[in-house]
Order: C-alpha cells, then structure tokens, then sequence
C-alpha cells in the first residue's frame, strides 16, 4: 500500500507540483479537442474527468468503451430484461454463466451470489451452468429449438441445455467479459432468448461488465450528461456517438490532440500514442517506453482515500473506506484546480 511516487513527472523527470500543474494548465489550454480517457478509477475519478470534458469541451471514454458501447447499442435498439446480484442469489434456480472466465474477474461470484447460504427463498443453491465464451452456435440452436423452429445441424450439449432451461422457472444468463470478434452475436442471442422465454415463464439477463469502474464511469456520465461515455462536448452541450467518439479512433485519425489519461485503480501505462498525454495515474504506474508529457500521481480509492464503486448491477453504490493516510492528493482536486484556472472554453 506503500506509494512508490509521490511527486510528479514532467517528459519522465521529476518535479514541484506547481511546476506540474502548470504545465498541465499548458496543455490544456492549448489543446483543441482533448480526450479524457481510461476512467480506471472511482465515481469521483469519474466525475472528475467529466468535469474537465465538459470545462475544456472534449470528448470521454472508458478504457472498456468498445463493451460498453456494445452493449449500450444493443440496449437502445431492442431493449432487454435484466435482474440484479440480490434478484439472483434469492431467486434465480439455473444460472447459465457465460464469458471468459469470470470467477477470475469477480473471485466471489460464487461465494457471494451463486451460493445456497444466503438464499432469501429457500436454503437450494441454483443449477449452474458454465458455457465459456465459445457457444454462439449452442445458444442459436437452443433459441431456435425452443420456438419449435428447425435447425440444420444440431448440437449433442443442446438436449441437455434445453432441458434444464424447461425444467426451471427463473433461468437467469450470467454475461460477463466476451472476446470482441463474437461478443455481439452472442449477447444479442442471450436477448433473444431471454425475451423468447418471457413469453411463458421468467427469465432475465445479469450484465457483469469487465471491471476497472466501467460501470461507475458509464452511470456517472449517463449522470452528468444524459447520454453516458463517448460523448463530445466540444460545442457546448453533450453529443453521443458510439462510433465516432471512440477514443481510439479519435487518437489514430488525430481529431483528438491531447490525452488525459485517468486510471487511479491500474497500475497499467496508457496507450503510446502521438499525442502529448497528462496521466492522472496510480503511484506505482512506471512507464518503460517514452514517458508521458505529464504524470501526476494521485491517492488510490480505497487505499489512500475513501471511494466509491457502482457494483457490477448497477444497484448500489459500494463505500471504499480509506486504509492509510497519504499525502498524496485526489485527481477530483486536481481537476477542480485546473478547472479555476482556465475560463469555460465553450
């Protein structure tokens, strides 16, 4: 828990806070559309970078905006039925998890949501079925053989699948982390069939998400300025757009001519771009390649300072209470600084 830097960088050497934040001033002040970016980080990490995106009119994303978007367009053109953590751990008799691995994401899942121990109606823990992030052809095939449609070739696992989905009254697909290359396919499935199922019995979607404040970052924006992440405010007031505020894109076509990179929960270096970047980082964050423009290393939420989280669901809003004290200072105040010091752009 112990900061490994506690003063700031300028071009990978050491210096005053004042020399910092005036540089950072610099920067901003001289950037035409700045991209606050990553968001690893709390509610007030986030707010802080909206702030910002909306003082000096740029755009924000998340580190995770391409599952976010994803999922937030599928969302919008068909709408979905989903249930919370509590709904299933007290109701839910078969849980179809499917991803990539997600007890290493979420290491409690299990213990905490999946279990009997805790069970509101009744001490039975549910089925639990674990499909992987391979079985776009399973869910089709299942999804078709239920609505009594036929299918050209079927699948030995899918007998076994549709009878458990019969013999329950509450199935609930657990989605978390997808590879992107199939990730689409197979939520947009798991709606489909969730929303076939509604028809007859209960059923219901859990979004895990892919941690890193993802969620915290999207409810915040969604918060602040109606839409959510990838939202420009170059012209005063907030525009969505999943595709064309994509910071990546925004980086490699050079629309965006600064970085700012929050990510106070990672200790990851941000992406080596063109760009001159100001990281707002974890202290431990080193950088083995060319060094930002700018680092200024700030208290980690739920370690140097007290926090907060929006669970996985959406529902509740997790206290991180502080473990230690620590000069270092929060990026929240950071920002408001560099906010005071600069007149509204736009």
């Amino acid at each position: 828990m112990q900061a490994t830097r506690q003063t700031p960088l300028i071009d990978g050497e050491e210096a005053s806070w004042e020399a910092a934040m005036k540089q950072a001033g610099s920067l901003l002040k001289g950037a035409k559309h700045p991209l606050f970016h990553g968001l690893a980080g709390d509610l007030l990490d986030s707010r802080a970078a909206i702030r910002m995106a909306d003082h000096f009119g740029g755009s924000i994303d998340h580190l995770h905006g391409d599952a976010i978007a994803r999922n937030l367009r599928i969302y919008q053109q068909s709408g979905w039925q989903i249930s919370s953590m509590g709904e299933v751990r007290n109701r839910a008799d078969l849980v179809i998890l499917i991803g990539t691995a997600p007890e290493q994401l979420y290491p409690r899942l299990r213990e905490k949501m999946l279990e009997g121990s805790e069970r509101l109606h009744g001490d039975v823990p549910p089925t639990i079925r674990e499909l992987g992030d391979d079985c776009l052809d399973l869910l089709s095939i299942v999804r078709a053989r239920l609505a009594g449609k036929p299918v050209q070739q079927d699948i030995a696992d899918s007998e076994t699948l549709i009878g458990q989905i019969n013999a329950a009254s509450y199935p609930v697909f657990v989605i978390a982390p997808l590879p992107e290359q199939r990730a689409e396919l197979i939520v947009r499935t798991c709606v489909g069939l969730v929303r076939d199922l509604n028809e007859t019995r209960r059923s219901a979607l859990l979004m895990l998400g892919a941690g890193d404040g993802d969620t915290t970052a999207q409810l915040s924006a969604t918060w602040h300025n109606g839409f959510g992440i990838r939202t420009c405010h170059a012209k005063g007031y907030p525009e969505q757009d999943l595709q064309m505020q994509a910071g990546d894109r925004l980086l490699q076509s050079g629309e965006a001519d600064l970085l700012v990179w929050f990510s106070s929960l990672r200790c990851d270096p941000p992406p080596a771009v063109a760009q001159p970047t100001i990281v707002f980082g974890h202290p431990a964050m080193s950088f083995t390649d060319k060094p930002p423009a700018l680092f200024l290393p700030v208290a980690v939420p739920g370690v140097h300072r007290r926090g907060y989280l929006h669970r996985a669901d959406g529902l509740r809003l997790v206290p991180l209470p502080a473990l230690r004290e620590s000069p270092l200072p929060d990026s929240g105040a950071l920002c408001d600084q560099l906010i005071s010091q600069e007149p509204r752009r736009c």
